[in-house]
């Protein structure tokens, strides 16, 4: 029989920041842009800013809050 395989893992880095979870660590988010009357509306496209959470920075502001 062949001898079992032992696989390493990297650790991570401590000094590493956390990354905001709404914008992934981006900076930037998107929001759905939707036109018409409430029962026909439909999405038009997207719209991207700053994200609200981090901004911009990407590094969560809170990360033992959640």
């Amino acid at each position: 029989m062949a001898a079992a395989r032992k696989t390493t893992r990297k650790a991570k880095p401590a000094d590493r920041e956390p990354r905001c979870p709404t914008c992934l660590g981006t900076g930037w988010d998107s929001e759905p842009i939707y036109v018409g009357p409430l029962g026909r509306h439909r999405k038009v496209g997207n719209v991207e800013a700053i994200c609200s959470r981090c901004l911009g920075s990407g590094i969560d502001p809170t990360p033992d809050r959640f």
